[in-house]
């Protein structure tokens, strides 16, 4: 296999290269890092935000949850790569064996084109932390980097921001414990099973962790105590969780795709984890020169997977592959490429890549727009429905503290909620004639919650009534009515006022002054009151209801006889009201304009009560 590919390596070194790395000193390190964390950062959110926003989706229709997470799994494979061709660039070098003949493909601009099934298990070696970022995109390359699925540590769910997407990911977290490991695993691969048709890659690495001087040591020491050769380039494979993988897909799954990768600039007797860090090859702008890659299949039927030490010699013997590839890219610098032909039954040929040398890129450059896109049309949604935000909200917000803070303006909340104006009904006596009748006289009082204040602070003797100040007229020994003071609303009167009026009514009037705000008095009675003799006339202003229990009108204790003024009677035709009792009179309405200087009613020292 490995000589067959040699005589086409002299080719494939004079192909140059395209640039690997950004120089030293052209950007700072700290204008890297603050460029390279604010993407990284600022794209982990969006996806975690995305996963989030789709997470009902599991509630309604499983299937549509896993499309929506291999988009943002998609999302995370741009990121990965627009990251890399940024910060990281370099060249690719992919090469395969003949059982992949016509999966390799070079498009007429260079780039790589993977034509892999859609359901496989892929198993690599490890070398450094980013290892699975690289076959990643090699599922970009073949269109399946939203359906991809990884079988990592536990501890690496515990990374905040990362950890939190690979859960959502689905990806496989295990602790290395067998007992507790394979009902979880058996679960995960359970779920790939209930659907054979929907698209999957299995990406785990049977070593178990990447090549370091401390995990070389143990692999070393396990190998010693086993009795069976040790690797020189890698570390020795554990074929348990490989096996049940198998065991438990492969009615669904068909194959499994062997990667060997190597990188460039790694001395002999060094570890490519220590050189190639994730801080020296993002950071500092030092990746690895080339990613080198070379790819095997083999058919699932052909595993003895139902034979524990048959398979763990199946396992063993394709690690010892790889190990002799790896040194054969020590010495040489390339891995081996087929280019043989195979022609099947129909016609069709296969032939083999040779070598497909590409940079690690995006196919359009505005791809990595997709990253943020859900969270753009959420935030496009929102303004759509609520406008100029944050500005028109902000201004809503202020608006409804102004309202607030006016209606609480008022100590007292009954005052501002009766603050509207109110009818009270007084019911009064002509007192300068014994027996005169009784008349009801409507006055709009504003705010009536002074009134009933008023009320709920006498004590309750003296809610009946109370003496008015003052002295009673002289030589008067009439006495008034008690006011009856009711609430009512105002009545609506459509009725227009009559064009006749009595001898009274032909007073001259008095208008008011514009500050003297006039006052409507509605008079409700039982009889004509034109022909009844007025003996008291409201001031200009409304009568005001004190807070200690005063009557509504102020009385005057000595009023005058020649003070008395004829006031202005307009009469009013009658207004049917359904509420009113049959055998007494529909009401008038009264205008009463009095004249300057005029008193109230006399008092024999009992006043009105204000209910």
């Amino acid at each position: 296999m490995a000589a067959a590919s040699v005589p086409n390596l002299a080719k494939a070194k004079t192909r140059p290269g395209p640039v690997t790395h950004i120089r030293n000193g052209e950007y700072s390190a700290a204008s890297r890092a603050l460029a390279l964390g604010s993407y990284f950062i600022s794209g982990c959110m969006a996806i975690n935000a995305s996963q989030v926003l789709g997470a009902p989706l599991y509630l309604i229709n499983e299937d549509w949850y896993n499309a929506w997470i291999a988009f943002t799994k998609q999302s995370w494979g741009v990121l990965t790569t627009s990251m890399t061709q940024c910060w990281a660039p370099t060249v690719v070098r992919v090469s395969g064996h003949k059982s992949i003949r016509g999966e390799l493909l070079r498009t007429t601009d260079g780039n790589l084109l993977s034509n892999f099934p859609e359901r496989l298990i892929l198993i690599a070696n490890h070398q450094i932390y980013t290892d699975w970022l690289y076959l990643w995109w090699i599922a970009y390359t073949n269109g399946m980097h939203g359906r991809i699925y990884v079988i990592l540590k536990e501890s690496l769910r515990r990374i905040p921001i990362i950890g939190w997407g690979m859960q959502f990911s689905q990806f496989i977290f295990l602790k290395r414990k067998w007992e507790k490991d394979k009902d979880r695993l058996a679960a995960h691969l359970q779920k790939f099973n209930s659907n054979p048709k929907a698209p999957m890659w299995l990406m785990l690495f049977p070593e178990g962790t990447n090549l370091h001087p401390v995990t070389r040591k143990a692999s070393k020491k396990w190998a010693d105590k086993n009795g069976i050769p040790d690797m020189q380039h890698q570390l020795l494979p554990r074929s348990r969780g490989l096996q049940f993988c198998i065991q438990q897909l492969r009615k669904t799954v068909h194959y499994v795709y062997d990667c060997t990768i190597a990188y460039e600039g790694v001395p002999t007797g060094e570890y490519a984890s220590e050189i190639f860090t994730i801080q020296a090859a993002y950071f500092g702008g030092k990746p690895p020169k080339s990613v080198n890659m070379y790819w095997r299949r083999f058919d699932v039927w052909s595993i003895p997977v139902d034979n524990d030490k048959a398979f763990d010699n199946w396992l063993r013997a394709r690690w010892i592959e790889k190990d002799q590839l790896l040194e054969h890219y020590q010495k040489t610098g390339r891995f081996p490429a087929d280019t043989g032909v195979d022609v099947l039954p129909d016609g069709t040929k296969r032939i083999g890549a040779g070598y497909i040398e590409t940079e690690i890129k995006s196919n359009k450059w505005y791809e990595y727009l997709q990253v943020f896109a859900p969270v753009g049309l959420l935030a496009l949604v929102l303004y759509m429905f609520y406008g100029g935000l944050p500005k028109r909200f902000m201004e809503n917000i202020g608006q409804q503290v102004a309202q607030q803070s006016q209606a609480e303006g008022p100590q007292n909340l009954e005052h501002m909620i009766e603050s509207a104006p109110r009818i009270v009904e007084v019911d009064s006596t002509n007192a300068s004639t014994v027996g005169a009748p009784s008349s009801k006289i409507a006055v709009t009082t504003q705010p009536p919650a002074v009134a009933k204040k008023a009320i709920r602070k006498l004590p309750p003797k003296q809610k009946g009534a109370r003496k008015a100040p003052g002295k009673a007229k002289p030589g008067g020994g009439a006495k008034a009515k008690k006011l009856d003071v009711k609430h009512t609303k105002p009545p609506k009167l459509d009725a227009k006022p009559a064009a006749t009026t009595n001898a009274a009514s032909k007073t001259p009037e008095t208008k008011p002054d514009a500050s003297d705000a006039p006052k409507k008095l509605e008079v409700r009675s039982t009889q004509d009151l034109s022909k009844a003799k007025p003996t008291a006339a409201l001031g200009n202003a409304p009568p005001k209801l004190s807070p200690k229990a005063d009557p509504p009108p102020k009385l005057s204790a000595k009023p005058k006889a020649e003070q008395v003024a004829k006031p202005t009677v307009k009469k009013h035709k009658s207004v049917s009201f359904g509420n009113s009792k049959a055998n007494r009179s529909q009401p008038k309405k009264l205008e009463i304009k009095p004249k300057s200087g005029v008193s109230a009613l006399p008092d024999n020292g009992k006043g009105a009560a204000a209910r």
